[in-house]
């Protein structure tokens, strides 16, 4: 099977960034915006037959009953993304397919206003239906591509210069930063410098956190899972390196592979081995050269 392939069907989980609540306000926001353009610009859909008889002034107006069956499509879309990924794994195999799906019902959408909108009922015929849904499709791509790769470009350049821009200055306070953890309910459980903590393991409905206690080993259960911590803990040297594990990457000495096993080698004795799953694997390797070795400067 192609590298690639196997890459996009398994390891290829999406980044954070295209699945947070505040980008995906941005991209309905931008789509909303970018296909009001587009429809009194190209006219898609033969929508211009539609308003035979109305100003320019008015289709604009009339476009926004398009624009808005659209954006209420994606903006319901992407809130049942969002509550997706708090509780699974979104991989760019199934966010593509997520994409189709979209463009397939609003291809309906259209395509039924395309329809419902004429006077001439020749249009109800089912050679009519598959010819209209086939431009609409085609129109529909053009709508959501163009503004969904552009905010896609920005949304990666963004995060790429966030986390520059926090490695680069950010150093001095994060290791002096004390990281707050709440439970599921929200509340304050546990506070504890972010240098100390060692990793952090789910357990059932608890996270069990392992950090340094005098030189020692110490652990405190908190009841939250390991997905919201983890959302928590985004900007900060504790990193997922497995459905299982979080560690905190200042620790890292090496990693190591024997055979199809990856494992987290740290500076602190008699910790056991923090396994790598595939699916973190990137993640691991650039949390790795980002923050191994930031305790020591």
């Amino acid at each position: 099977m192609n590298k690639n392939l196997i890459w996009l069907t398994k390891g290829g989980k999406v980044e954070a960034y295209l699945t947070n609540k505040g980008n995906l306000v941005k991209l309905v926001i931008f789509t909303a915006v970018f296909s009001l353009i587009f429809i009194n610009s190209y006219k898609p859909f033969d929508s211009s037959s539609w308003y035979q008889e109305t100003s320019s002034f008015g289709y604009f107006l009339a476009s926004f009953f398009i624009v808005l069956t659209g954006v209420l499509v994606v903006a319901f879309s992407r809130f049942l993304m969002y509550r997706f990924v708090r509780k699974h794994t979104l991989y760019y195999a199934e966010y593509l397919l997520w994409l189709l799906c979209e463009i397939i019902i609003l291809s309906g959408f259209y395509t039924l206003y395309a329809i419902v909108l004429r006077d001439d009922l020749s249009f109800w015929s089912m050679e009519s239906i598959i010819t209209i849904f086939k431009e609409a499709n085609i129109n529909t791509i053009l709508i959501i591509a163009i503004p969904y790769a552009f905010s896609w470009l920005y949304f990666s350049y963004s995060d790429k210069k966030e986390r520059l821009k926090y490695f680069e200055n950010g150093q001095f306070a994060r290791e002096q930063a004390i990281l707050q953890f709440k439970d599921e309910k929200g509340e304050m459980r546990f506070s504890v410098s972010a240098s100390n903590i060692v990793f952090i393991e789910a357990a059932d409905n608890y996270v069990e956190i392992n950090y340094l206690n005098q030189g020692k080993l110490a652990k405190h259960l908190l009841r939250n899972s390991l997905k919201r911590v983890a959302e928590e803990l985004n900007e900060t040297s504790i990193q997922r390196c497995h459905r299982s594990y979080m560690v905190n990457f200042i620790h890292i000495t090496s990693i190591r592979k024997n055979g199809d096993e990856v494992d987290l080698e740290m500076d602190i004795p008699d910790v056991k081995k923090i396994p790598v799953s595939k699916s973190y694997s990137d993640c691991t390797t650039e949390a790795f050269l980002l923050f191994s070795g930031a305790s020591q400067n």
